[in-house]
Formats: structure tokens, sequence, C-alpha cells
């Protein structure tokens, strides 16, 4: 399901579409589980961090069974059983070789959460 934008946030752009359309067609990241997955924002998608707007684009494809860690467990339970997000959202970019913009990237690690 998709959520309309409202007037505090803006729906992803055709570039962070295409990369949802390539995660969602990606296999579990953390358990290798096949296609369709999960497209997990990682932490929601209105996230900034250093004043750059990187929701659309910190999402892991995950199937049903992690994605169930974090919505009926918590993130601190995700992060200690499966690493954090970050570290699977570099992974999932070497894997599809997109590349997103630099300074999403470089506000992605920073964030090492």
């Amino acid at each position: 399901m998709q959520r309309k934008a409202t007037k505090n946030t803006r729906a992803a752009n055709a570039d962070e579409k295409r990369f949802h359309a390539i995660t969602k067609n990606s296999d579990c990241i953390v358990c290798g589980n096949p296609s369709p997955s999960i497209v997990n924002h990682c932490w929601g998608a209105t996230f900034k961090h250093l004043k750059v707007l990187i929701g659309h684009w910190f999402v892991i494809p995950l199937c049903l069974e992690c994605d169930n860690v974090i919505t009926h467990g918590s993130r601190r339970g995700f992060s200690e059983r499966f690493g954090t997000q970050s570290s699977l959202w570099e992974s999932h970019i070497k894997n599809t070789a997109v590349e997103p913009p630099f300074e999403v990237v470089e506000s992605i690690k920073d964030w090492n959460q």
C-alpha cells in the first residue's frame, strides 16, 4: 500500500521509485528468501539526516519473517540479531549496482544505525 503525500512530505521521485522497484524484486537482504520482498523504509519515508532527505533511498528488501522482527519486535532487537540497517543498506546497494546521490550515501554512512 502506498500512502499519499501530505503537505509535510513529498512522494518519491522517479529515481527513488525505480530504486523501490529494484528493492522489491531483490531477495531478502537478511536471510536470502526469494523475491518479491517488502520494501522496508529503515527510518520512515520522511527521515532526514544532516538536512538531507534520505527516507526514500534508505530502504532494504526484507521477507515477511525478517520484517516482523522490526514490526512486532524492535529496531534494537533487529540490529542485535542482523546488524545495523545502514550496513545492510550498503550491502543492498553493492548487490544492485545502483548509485544513489552522493549526499544521500554520505548521510546514511554518517547515521550508521
